[in-house]
């Protein structure tokens, strides 16, 4: 809304902290506003507030910006540390050229240069207190850290102050331990999340949700769990505080310094390890070894690149597009430690085939896979109930859920778990893998597996492969035909395997 022809100034109001939310600051401001207003003879076109906003911090003003876009005649303000205390917002009203009135500081006329000068003086000095007064605030607050201090606005989750004091509230803090023993134990910070919520809808207790609301999702366990306050570790703007002889955390800390430590060790070692899909889309990422570091190989998607028109445009190897103008990509096995090789996988993933089939003309090897591969996926399925048991076994411990509410779960687990190891019984006893190696085709049959884990599992059991250098220069010739040997024969060369038995 712009301001009325007949208007001859704006008001501008700000505070910038309403701890209570009734904006009583701006009120008393816009009240001792209207009666300057009133006393010079202005009449007030609109009234521009700004309630909770620093105008030191750098955020944005929205009604500090609409009143420039509004170019009023005057502005008035309680003091010109409300309308301002950068000087690069000064410059913004020096633009308007127009008096700017105080009730607690006389008046500025920024359309002279004497008066442009004076604001900018004023502005100058304000800007350097503020500056001056967050030096001498970070000290103070580096120096209560010392003295084992934690300020905070927000409540940690885990505690609450009552009457000065940070006491631990029983039921958080029970969760706030829980978090670190499973990323301790391998869990992610995902499934824990999926854990709590289920916690929390499941079994009625609503006190469990985050400090600001909402669910539970991965990044808040993790910065949740990244505060080094819950074992008793004063920080500072992140770093650690060193603590004044004699002091102490003014908290009781929910886990020891050494579970911190190893949690953050643990943190450290997921940052500089590589991610890769949890479920593999190729039969070997993962399962091969670089014959140089010992490193693993992971799949990579390359562009498929051909010499053919390379010399004419000075590279080396180009692309190959395919009818639409698209890159062609293949996959090949890298080792993602060093870089030390790389190979192609449909040749790899061919002489794995062969081999296979090789292998299981051997009863051994059958026998073998009749009790592993089959029953990888009930195996899961058995740690996986083992685990849920154990998790449902510490949460009651640690008081997060009453035992008569969990004792139908547990015996529902139970119940599950019997059946479970039942069915393994049967399955080690006759595994349909012995239709594999009774087929005419065996390699038909290893190629038609439906589900890749169980020719991964397969792989697992016994087989292991090194991928080794390339030679340099051109590829040799085979000496019992004369002919170049092909890009596969060569690349088949760097394979080298065995069969553990």
């Amino acid at each position: 809304m712009a301001i009325s022809a007949e208007a001859t100034c704006a008001i501008y109001v700000r505070i910038s902290q309403d701890r209570t939310g009734e904006e009583l600051g701006v009120e008393r401001q816009e009240r001792e506003c209207h009666e300057l207003a009133a006393r010079l003879g202005l009449q007030v076109g609109r009234v521009y507030v700004d309630n909770d906003i620093s105008a030191t911090s750098g955020a944005r003003r929205p009604a500090f910006e609409e009143m420039l876009m509004d170019h009023p005649r005057a502005i008035i303000a309680w003091h010109q540390d409300r309308l301002l205390r950068l000087t690069s917002d000064l410059e913004k009203v020096i633009r308007l050229e127009i008096p700017v009135h105080m009730v607690t500081a006389g008046s500025l006329d920024l359309s002279t240069p004497s008066g442009r000068a004076v604001a900018r003086t004023v502005a100058a000095w304000s800007q350097f207190e503020t500056e001056q007064k967050a030096l001498r605030q970070k000290a103070s607050n580096r120096q209560a850290a010392a003295n084992g201090y934690w300020q905070f606005s927000l409540r940690p989750f885990g505690y609450e102050r009552v009457n000065g004091d940070i006491v631990v509230v029983d039921t958080e803090s029970n969760l706030v331990r829980d978090g670190y023993r499973c990323v301790l134990r391998g869990d992610s910070y995902r499934s824990i999340a999926r854990r709590w919520n289920r916690l929390i809808e499941r079994w009625d207790t609503p006190g469990l949700r985050p400090v600001m609301g909402g669910k539970w999702a991965s990044s808040r366990v993790q910065r949740l769990l990244e505060n080094s306050h819950y074992a008793g570790i004063v920080t500072y703007q992140g770093e650690s505080v060193e603590l004044a002889p004699g002091k102490s955390p003014q908290w009781t800390p929910l886990v020891t310094e050494e579970t911190w430590r190893a949690f953050r060790d643990l943190k450290l070692a997921r940052k500089t390890k590589r991610s890769w899909a949890v479920s593999p889309k190729h039969l070997l990422s993962g399962l091969l070894e670089c014959g140089v570091c010992g490193g693993t190989l992971y799949s990579h998607a390359q562009d498929q690149t051909t010499r053919k028109g390379a010399a004419d445009a000075g590279k080396a190897r180009l692309p190959v597009l395919d009818a639409a103008g698209a890159r062609i990509k293949h996959t090949t096995y890298v080792c993602v430690d060093k870089h030390c090789v790389s190979i192609r996988a449909e040749y790899v993933d061919a002489l794995v085939g062969e081999v296979i089939a090789l292998k299981l003309s051997d009863p051994r090897v059958v026998q073998a896979l009749r009790t592993t591969e089959d029953s990888a996926p009930l195996e899961a399925e058995i740690a996986d109930l083992h685990k849920r048991r154990d998790d449902l076994t510490d949460m009651i411990g640690d008081g997060l859920i009453p035992r008569e509410r969990a004792r139908e779960k547990l015996n529902e687990i139970a119940e599950r778990l019997q059946s479970a190891l039942s069915r393994m019984e049967r399955l080690r006893s006759d595994s349909p893998i012995t239709d594999l190696m009774l087929s005419n085709s065996i390699p038909e049959r290893w190629s038609a597996l439906p589900v890749l884990a169980r020719r991964r599992a397969i792989v697992r059991l016994g087989l292991k492969l090194t991928i080794n250098p390339a030679d340099r220069g051109r590829r040799a010739t085979d000496p019992s035909t004369g002919k170049v040997y092909s890009e596969r024969a060569w690349a088949m060369r760097r394979v080298a395997w065995r069969w553990s038995e």
